[in-house]
């Protein structure tokens, strides 16, 4: 049910074809597709980065942020004062119309000096459309900005964006990143926006500063986007933007900043809005997929001490067959790696070391993976998670495993 699993909660109006596709469909195809879908009329929207000791990412994506295809926008870099590589780096791109940099006093103490950036970067947008990301994401398509645009309409004032780490990240970081944005991202449709996992997000300028941009979590180092969404978010003011082509791709983080992300959001969200009704129902799903243990060791308790054996009996094998993935199997276990695609079951993950060629369908509800060392049938309840491209196909089989 969708309480066991939030794979199945994903979020309404969500662009399914984009998830189910296969990663070697050509992305040329879908921006064909979608262009003559994009609204003609958009708004002026005003980019800002704010990079710091991002100069090498900023020399290989800023180009892609210039080259989009909107008709009217600005790109707003706002540097670390005597950051000379940075500075060179946009000193190439002078001549281009669409590029401003300006600089972070050294005066600046005792506050987030990446959202002071932010809060100079918003002053200084000519424009009342902001869209906020980082140096290390990049749009892989021209159409990225106009997508967005496209979600500014009147009684909007947040345009909620995705962002996917590139295929050199480690799988679980993909799910996990996936798995979190399907809560955010269905949160921000049904009630009200909670916060913004992504480094995709667009808000108005006139708002930001009438509303004193910051101000109160100056002082806490991080969470420029989760303070933003919490802040400004109204139920039914937020717009999903889920099209293959306004996703932005973030470079593969290192452990230090994979861990410091998740650090940073334990202490902001204690200074969050709504944090409770956010983190309810993600705390059910997990109770609920976890609460067979507990029944399972309490039948086994009461019957020693009741001295029910046959009650006692069953709750070991019960025990045994959820514990163990295999079960009683005797069987060699199936050979899936995370290398290909991700198969998700009802007890987990399914995993080992030999690498899927390719998956194609077979008569009966069944799926048949070609893999380096002969052929697998599989054909349980389980759902298919590229967690390369971060696509989910959220079909369930019901038979059993066999070679």
């Amino acid at each position: 049910t969708p309480f066991l699993n939030g794979l199945l909660r994903k979020p309404k109006g969500i662009v399914m074809d984009s998830f189910d596709k296969s990663i070697e469909e050509s992305s040329e195809d879908e921006s064909a597709e979608t262009t003559s879908e994009t609204p003609q009329v958009t708004p002026p929207v005003s980019i800002i980065i704010t990079p710091h000791e991002n100069t090498r990412e900023l020399e290989h994506y800023l180009p892609l942020v210039l080259e989009q295809d909107h008709s009217d926008f600005e790109v707003i870099v706002v540097i670390w004062k005597g950051d000379s590589d940075t500075e060179d780096v946009l000193k190439r791109y002078a001549d281009n119309p669409h590029l401003y940099y300006t600089y972070i006093p050294d005066s600046s103490r005792y506050m987030s000096r990446k959202k002071l950036a932010v809060t100079l970067g918003v002053k200084a947008a000519k424009n009342e459309w902001i869209l906020l990301t980082d140096a290390q994401c990049y749009p892989t398509s021209t159409h990225w900005l106009s997508t967005m645009a496209s979600n500014c309409h009147d009684g909007v004032n947040l345009v909620y964006g995705y962002t996917r780490y590139d295929a050199d990240t480690a799988d679980f970081w993909h799910f996990e990143r996936l798995h979190t944005d399907l809560y955010l991202l269905r949160e921000a449709q049904n009630k009200t926006a909670y916060r913004h996992n992504s480094r995709n997000l667009m808000f108005r300028k006139s708002e930001f500063i009438g509303c004193d941009g910051y101000r109160g979590n100056l002082k806490y180092l991080r969470g420029e986007y989760d303070f933003i969404v919490n802040k400004y978010a109204r139920e039914g003011s937020t717009a999903v933007e889920l099209q293959p082509q306004s996703w932005l791709t973030e470079q593969q983080p290192t452990r230090k900043e994979w861990r410091n992300k998740h650090l940073f959001y334990l202490e902001n969200r204690q200074h969050l809005s709504r944090s409770l009704s956010h983190r309810w129902l993600f705390n059910l799903d997990q109770t609920a997929l976890h609460i067979n243990y507990l029944l399972i060791l309490a039948a086994l308790v009461f019957s020693i001490i009741t001295q029910r054996w046959i009650i006692t009996a069953s709750a070991g094998v019960g025990l045994i067959i959820t514990v163990h993935p295999d079960g009683f199997s005797l069987k060699p276990s199936v050979d899936i790696a995370f290398h290909g695609p991700v198969v998700y079951g009802t007890y987990g993950f399914v995993t080992a070391n030999r690498k899927i060629d390719t998956v194609e369908g077979v008569a009966g509800g069944q799926l048949r993976i070609h893999r380096q060392a002969g052929t697998v049938v599989v054909a349980m309840p389980f759902y298919l998670v590229d967690a390369a491209a971060e696509q989910c196909s959220c079909k369930e089989y019901r038979y059993s495993f066999y070679d």
